[in-house]
């Protein structure tokens, strides 16, 4: 065909925003135009392209590559009557000196380069931050997707059911001598269920496309296994998968060989006890080898519309968003399988391709060919590959895999059915589109199409990667920097720390906080005491009534003769001073108005003086001991514990028993102490840290510091604890002391102090007697203390002996007791705190927090860097930002190193075909010639 007769019209490139219905994914509006489209190398249909890309592919009236002329002026003159366009295009060219910018004459040499760089890059991930372009293969379930992923790989990659349709699986093969394969896992969302861990469809929104699967703030790669024999690699994925669906566990346990749950569960058993059922991180699986494509791709799982299980509906949704997310991506290259043995109409993928308006960019692949129904209407496939029906922008292919075939069947197989067309099962009018029937015509498009936008591309991904690391070595700018002295600013405040503790523990200086603490602990165990109630009903004496009106039988109260005989028809006994009735509740046991002992306490009909509560942190045990017990419960007591056949002996037990139960609430004070000890401890020591620290209080050494100080002060807690509860089990244990000097003074003051309180109860059950408190026997003198006890001893001719006199022994006995362990065991509790825990952390706290801090190893270097960071999050983002600046340190070394290794070949290219005409440079799409850049 002569240059002439392909010359056309000038066109006029569309504005972009003229088209509304075109999205910007940059969808072409087909029914503009109508007539097939021109046939490309690759036979077929050629691409229909979109505004947005049309510096790269629109073609001029040059030939084809295929065709050779002699008039140049044409091409030169058609190539510069745009020269605006590449300022409008996102993949412009800058001068920076790629080598894309001086030929594109030999990137079919460089595919193999450019390839490889392009999985470098998306290994790295950069693909989430600098669109890349990428192969993606989608379609529906059951649409050939496996033996076609299988045929582009050139592996005999796992077909079976369940291998690696949960979660996107991006593939590259590349050419080399030696042969590898490595499985990574690469992770950019976090599995968050609900805690119900009920789904449902309402759940997936398009704010959580993936629901319950959430964004990380940025991806990581996870290396899996690394394989020498490609039999592995099905095991290999399926684990792989698992792994990527258990998210809240560690990878490593399910590598095949060496996790501990590859090795001893199931593989089938794993793959049902998985945490999710779809995820969108993805499994990259890298061979390297003789005789393989240089291709890179994504499969991704196969759109479905109904799970077996109900409860599985939202992924439906989940699987269709992930494919869709891919679609969207404006430099994938998207490849669709449909069946060639069902309707094409039936293709959910297509209809979703279209609605996304990413059709331009879509090459259509018909699979199971050799399933296609005999003698059928076989015109909807006829007009597919015409571009006359399901119209996709880069055309379709067809394929045929048949099952249980290897991989050398498989391409004699389309050999026999493509090119010889020995199968009669194939019908002779696909005949002329053999040129796009086979997958080794799909991988050499694939490869081509690929590298060639990979190329286009480059100087654009370039810049972007500059412009992120710029960004991100700002970012590491703007975070603090460490001081010039790192290891001096540490060391200084650590022993300056050091020495605050030192003195302010010093007994001296602490003393000045703990002072009235032990004073306090004291004075309330001793008010803790047991208090006893001295009335009994008993002490009311009563006389018989002969009185015709009342029942036979009957008693009252006696009262005092010399009470007004008004008042003497009333059955309680009146007091002259308050005349306060006395009742007596159901039990036998004194009612509210019968006061029990305590220290000061009010008799019967005076009110009773409020009660003064203990001082922090003790106020909670104000009330302990009151109403201990009644004298009668002690005689009941009494009675009960004496041994058959030995009358009138009080036995021990009754005394070990009332003193080991007064005793039992020690432990409350006992913790609030310690509690209160440590209280002041952590307020010291926090101020002496924040002082030695004040200039690094922002950095993440105070932070450590203030975690090991806390650890240390509750080690330390628990060990007093621990001690301080061995001396309370003591005293709990049972009635001991030496001290029989000290306890029978105790028991003497207290005996002294029930007689006069009791001989004060009856005296006023009796009717005689003020009503006010005995005077306390402390302040009496001697003299005053013989009279008081001859006025009791007169009183008690009237009164007559005391019924509970043995009981009263047995209370000042306790009480006695009572006393005498309190002192001992309030001394013992402070001894513990004073002279053993708060020396021990003078001593030890500053040697501990230098250990801890692990200064002093040899990894000191690294240590001060860490601990002179400004906390745990600008650690952390520091640690994000040197990692995400080595990824794209590298990705823009990969990329340089394509160019050196370009520039080299093109010098020795213009070495040796300096005479070459311009002629003789087959141009690609997107192609521009050195002189008119």
């Amino acid at each position: 065909m002569s240059h002439s007769s392909r010359r056309r019209g000038p066109r006029v490139k569309p504005d972009p925003e003229d088209n509304t219905s075109m999205p910007d994914s940059g969808t072409v509006n087909f029914n503009i135009r109508t007539a097939p489209p021109a046939p490309s190398s690759y036979g077929g249909s050629t691409s229909y392209i979109p505004p947005d890309q049309a510096f790269y592919h629109h073609r001029s009236d040059a030939p084809t590559p295929s065709e050779r002329i002699t008039e140049p002026e044409p091409l030169l003159r058609e190539l510069r009557m745009r020269p605006n366009a590449a300022a409008e295009s996102p993949t412009n060219v800058p001068t920076d000196g790629s080598f894309f910018q001086t030929s594109f004459q030999d990137i079919g040499k460089k595919l193999k380069a450019c390839n490889d760089t392009l999985g470098e890059l998306q290994q790295l991930g950069v693909d989430h931050d600098v669109p890349l372009p990428e192969l993606v293969l989608v379609g529906d379930q059951s649409a050939g997707k496996s033996s076609l992923m299988s045929g582009l790989a050139n592996l005999d990659l796992p077909r079976s059911e369940g291998t690696c349709t949960r979660c996107p699986l991006h593939i590259r093969v590349s050419r080399s001598h030696d042969s590898s394969c490595r499985v990574s896992l690469r992770k950019a969302y976090s599995y968050q269920p609900p805690p119900s861990g009920r789904i449902s469809e309402g759940d997936v929104t398009d704010r959580d496309p993936f629901f319950p699967w959430r964004k990380l703030p940025s991806s990581a790669t996870h290396e899996f296994k690394t394989m020498i024999e490609h039999s592995e690699i099905e095991d290999v994925l399926r684990w792989a998968q698992i792994a990527i669906l258990n998210d809240d566990k560690s990878h490593e346990l399910f590598i095949p060989g060496s996790g501990a749950l590859a090795v001893n569960i199931p593989i089938d058993r794993a793959a049902e006890a998985v945490a999710a059922k779809f995820s969108p991180n993805i499994v990259a699986l890298e061979i390297k080898g003789p005789n393989l494509p240089d291709l890179s791709f994504y499969d991704m799982p196969g759109i479905f519309q109904n799970p077996a299980d109900a409860s599985d509906d939202y992924l439906v949704s989940v699987v269709r968003n992930l494919s869709k997310e891919y679609i969207q991506h404006p430099s994938a290259i998207i490849m669709c399988s449909m069946p060639m043995n069902s309707d094409a109409e039936n293709s959910s993928t297509f209809g979703l391709i279209r609605r996304l308006g990413a059709l331009n960019r879509t090459i259509g692949v018909l699979t199971k060919a050799d399933l296609i129904p005999e003698n059928g209407n076989h015109e909807q496939w006829l007009s597919i590959m015409r571009g006359q029906a399901h119209i996709a922008g880069l055309g379709y292919f067809i394929t045929s895999r048949p099952q249980g075939k290897d991989l050398d069947e498989l391409k004699k197989w389309e050999e026999l059915v493509f090119v010889d067309h020995s199968l009669e099962r194939w019908p002779a009018t696909f005949y002329e589109f053999s040129e796009r029937c086979g997958v080794e015509k799909l991988k050499d498009f694939l490869s081509e199409k690929l590298g060639q936008e990979f190329a286009k591309s480059l100087p654009h991904i370039k810049q972007k990667l500059r412009q992120r690391l710029n960004d991100i070595v700002e970012q590491l700018e703007r975070l603090p920097e460490l001081p010039d002295n790192v290891e001096l600013e540490v060391q200084t405040s650590v022993m300056e720390f050091g020495e605050l503790t030192r003195t302010q523990l010093k007994p001296s200086e602490f003393s000045k906080h703990f002072v009235p603490l032990p004073d306090n602990f004291r004075d309330c165990l001793l008010d803790m005491k047991p208090k006893f109630t001295l009335r009994d009903s008993s002490d009311i004496p009563v006389v018989d009534i002969s009185d015709d009106e009342s029942d036979a039988g009957s008693v009252a109260p006696a009262v005092n003769p010399h009470t007004p005989s008004k008042r003497r028809a009333m059955a309680p006994p009146i007091t002259p001073s308050k005349r306060v009735r006395m009742e007596q509740t159901p039990a036998g046991t004194p009612s509210r108005s019968l006061q029990p002992e305590d220290s000061r306490a009010s008799v019967a009909g005076s009110p009773a003086p409020r009660r003064q509560l203990f001082p922090a942190p003790f106020t909670p045990f104000s009330g302990v001991g009151r109403g201990f017990r009644t004298l009668r419960q002690v005689r009941d007591e009494i009675k009960s514990k004496t041994r058959a056949g030995v009358p009138d002996i009080i036995t021990e037990e009754v005394y070990n028993d009332m003193c080991r139960e007064a005793i039992e609430p020690w432990s409350g004070p006992m913790k609030a102490f310690l509690d209160h000890v440590m209280s002041l401890l952590e307020d010291m020591l926090d101020q002496a840290l924040a002082k030695s620290f004040a200039s690094l209080n922002k950095r993440l050494i105070f932070r450590e510091c203030r975690k090991i100080l806390t650890d240390y002060l509750s080690d330390r807690r628990r060990e007093t604890a621990g001690a301080l509860d061995l001396v309370y089990r003591l005293e709990t244990y049972g009635l001991f002391t030496v001290n029989q000097e000290a306890f029978r003074r105790y028991q003497k003051d207290e005996q002294i102090l029930l007689t006069r309180y009791r001989h004060q109860m009856r005296m006023q059950a009796a009717g005689y007697g003020d009503g006010r408190a005995p005077v306390p026997w402390e302040s009496l003198t001697e003299e005053k203390r013989v009279l008081d006890e001859k006025r009791r001893e007169n009183e008690l001719t009237k009164l007559g002996p005391d019924s509970f006199e043995r009981e009263l022994e047995v209370v000042a006995y306790v009480r006695g007791y009572y006393r005498l362990a309190a002192l001992r065991f309030a001394d013992a509790v402070a001894l513990h705190i004073t002279n053993g825990m708060i020396p021990h952390i003078q001593r030890n706290l500053p040697f501990h927090l230098d250990r801890k801090l692990g200064i002093a190893g040899a990894d000191a270097k690294s240590v001060y860097e860490r601990l002179m960071e400004e906390d745990s999050d600008t650690a952390a983002r520091r640690g994000t930002l040197r990692g995400e600046r080595e990824k794209f340190v590298r990705a823009l070394d990969s990329i340089e190193e394509l160019e050196r290794g370009a520039g080299s070949s093109t010098l020795s290219e213009e070495e040796n075909d300096d005479d070459d005409d311009m002629d003789d440079v087959p141009l690609m799409s997107g192609a521009l010639p050195a002189e008119e850049i």
